[in-house]
């Protein structure tokens, strides 16, 4: 059996994670559509964030253990190889758009990180964590409704 120690766990909170991916979800979905000019097939969208979700793990678990640092770069660079075999590599496009596109990969986890950090701060700031965990609620329906099926994206 694996033992997670209760000493690693970060001070990384759940309600944080689920405020920030919707939102983050909305993000990618700007930048490559916009942004980048490059939509995704919605599946792809989904197993970035997703994927950027794990951060989580590796946060709230295991932020006070000896290999920490190890661990959170070894996820970092699966990260970084994923987003550019999911999101880079098959592009039809030019060597410094494929650059670009593979350093969005950095402005997509900070952009991450913001949105969780506004629930960090509102419940800092005397806010009841149920309130983001709500709007995370209405915020996931909402990309229910605006990236349903029939919706799918198509280069403009």
């Amino acid at each position: 059996m694996i033992y997670i120690d209760p000493a690693w766990q970060g001070d990384v909170e759940f309600y944080e994670l689920i405020f920030g991916s919707w939102l983050t979800y909305i993000f990618l979905v700007l930048l490559f559509e916009k942004v980048l000019r490059a939509p995704l097939q919605e599946w792809k969208y989904i197993l970035l964030t997703f994927l950027g979700c794990f951060a989580f793990w590796v946060n709230h678990y295991f932020q006070g253990a000896d290999f920490y640092m190890v661990l959170l770069n070894a996820y970092s660079l699966c990260f970084f190889l994923a987003w550019y075999f999911v999101a880079v590599k098959h592009q039809q496009r030019g060597v410094l758009w494929k650059i670009t596109a593979t350093l969005c990969a950095i402005v997509f986890t900070i952009a991450f990180i913001g949105f969780e950090y506004i629930a960090r701060i509102g419940v800092g700031a005397g806010i009841y964590e149920f309130w983001f965990m709500l709007g995370a609620a209405f915020g996931f329906v909402g990309i229910i409704f605006w990236r349903g099926p029939g919706k799918e994206a198509k280069i403009t």
